[in-house]
């Protein structure tokens, strides 16, 4: 019998969703139509694990059948300025095209990103990833400094797209010719 339970993360030790976040690195290089060796250098120690560590204001939700986790939620809060609006990751060197903001974006900026989400295949389908969903969008709307929210998805999954529509984002740009893509929502 199905047992889902949700929690917030309060630890710094992350390592118990290793497993998950591969499999979502997986997933998403499996079905890239661009670029798919890029994603497929993507995995838990060089896209979550980093991320969580050097991320100061950031909501972690897991989802658990019994002791096991079977889905989790990733987003942080941060500014945007003149000096990093324009910013690359490493793993983009290579890539072209307008980044992670769009050329006109006013700045500063404080922002909220929904990072990732992930279920576990076998756990689809029982309305875990909106459980989760609605965790972060409920911590994003508890901080009154965020001006707006973004959330990026991998090319070859962008019917995720929908899901998160659902909850005010709108399709904003393509990031790097289609690597990504960008979905905004203004809060103030």
């Amino acid at each position: 019998m199905v047992n889902i339970n949700y929690k917030v993360v309060t630890t710094d030790n992350i390592d118990f969703l290793e497993g998950l976040c591969n499999q979502l690195m997986k997933f998403q290089a499996d079905n890239s139509k661009t670029r798919a060796d890029i994603m497929a250098s993507m995995n838990y120690d060089n896209r979550l694990k980093l991320e969580y560590a050097n991320t100061s204001r950031k909501h972690m939700v897991v989802a658990y059948d019994g002791e096991r986790p079977v889905g989790f939620a990733f987003a942080t809060i941060g500014s945007v300025t003149e000096e990093n609006l324009n910013g690359k990751p490493d793993w983009a060197s290579e890539l072209k095209g307008i980044g992670f903001y769009p050329e006109n974006y006013e700045v500063p900026k404080t922002i909220g990103t929904f990072k990732l989400l992930y279920v576990d295949e076998e756990y689809r389908d029982l309305s875990i990833g909106r459980q989760l969903s609605n965790m972060i969008m409920e911590w994003f709307n508890s901080h009154e400094d965020v001006d707006d929210l973004w959330v990026y998805v991998a090319n070859g999954n962008e019917i995720v797209g929908k899901l998160y529509e659902k909850y005010g984002f709108r399709l904003s740009h393509s990031v790097f010719n289609g690597f990504i893509y960008a979905y905004y929502q203004k809060i103030k």
